[in-house]
């Protein structure tokens, strides 16, 4: 009897986990249903010029992994504002395998180095293997591209209360559909092409595609930016100048000029903006975007 009474409460305790997990099942089709009847800012400003997103926010390439608490990675986020953080994740992607405080002291004191690894250790993002050697938990780490994409579109969503998504990938569009940063920032469309490389490793190609993929999207502001406190004038600026002269002919340095906006801070016609890390990355953003709020008219 006593078998019986145990197997009827079994059955009945699964018929209603089957019921819950129909509840749910119908639950989730809602979601994804009213998510694509309203996506977000950004993909309604995308979809108001004709292109779709298919796929944003990819996290597998990240430098830290899919159950980093929201804690950490508030902290994580605070400490990317820092040129030096940046700068020694770069060197663990490089040496993600296995590496030693010292292989970190490219561009910092072996202090600030061992004080980061502490740090990244505690986060669990990277590994203490003995005898002073770690390695990343996420792995393998193509680029640090990736991670400076997400902290660019966490700093439109933190810092400038604006949606924003990166590693964006849209459909059909002539210059192929592959955007860092796309935001939706006072009701404005903003394309962020971020650059993790020093001036000397990008090419004019890549400044052509620039240009291109923002004809293809026709966003309101458009931002090259490059993780470097080298100077923009020797190598990008001039890039741009011959992109724009390729486009617009002879007169283009009359009607579409490169200028200086203050220090390593450049624009040309006040909504397409070169941007680099010298000082403070928020701030210069912050710059660019009062700039575009005070003179922004048509440009290219």
């Amino acid at each position: 009897m006593n078998g019986k009474l145990k197997t009827q409460k079994l059955l009945q305790e699964i018929q209603s986990l089957k019921k819950k997990i129909r509840r749910l099942t119908k639950e989730i089709e809602s979601i994804k249903a009213s998510s694509a009847e309203d996506p977000s800012p950004v993909e309604k400003m995308l979809r108001m010029r004709g292109v779709k997103v298919f796929r944003k926010n990819p996290t597998e390439h990240l430098f830290f992994p899919d159950d980093f608490s929201l804690s950490y990675r508030n902290r994580f986020y605070e400490r990317m504002k820092k040129y030096s953080f940046r700068l020694v994740l770069r060197d663990m992607v490089k040496f993600q395998d296995g590496f030693r405080i010292r292989d970190l002291t490219h561009y910092c004191s072996y202090k600030v180095a061992q004080g980061y690894c502490s740090l990244l250790v505690e986060m669990g993002t990277i590994i203490k293997n003995g005898r002073g050697r770690y390695r990343t938990r996420v792995s393998p780490l193509y680029s640090f591209g990736p991670t400076l994409e997400w902290f660019i579109a966490e700093m439109f969503k933190r810092e400038f209360a604006s949606p924003a998504i990166y590693g964006v990938s849209v459909k059909k569009t002539p210059s192929g559909g592959d955007y860092d940063v796309i935001a939706s920032w006072n009701q404005r469309l903003v394309y962020l092409e971020v650059k993790s490389s020093p001036p000397k490793g990008i090419e004019q190609s890549e400044i052509s595609t620039f240009f291109s993929r923002m004809n293809d999207i026709l966003p309101d502001v458009a931002v090259l930016f490059n993780d470097t406190q080298l100077r923009m004038k020797d190598k990008l600026v001039m890039m741009f100048e011959e992109e724009l002269e390729r486009r617009y002919g002879k007169d283009s340095k009359t009607l579409y000029p490169v200028e200086r906006l203050i220090e390593e801070l450049f624009h040309v016609r006040n909504r397409i903006f070169i941007v680099n890390s010298k000082k403070d990355v928020v701030a210069n953003f912050q710059i660019c975007l009062k700039h575009y709020l005070r003179h922004g008219v048509e440009g290219p």
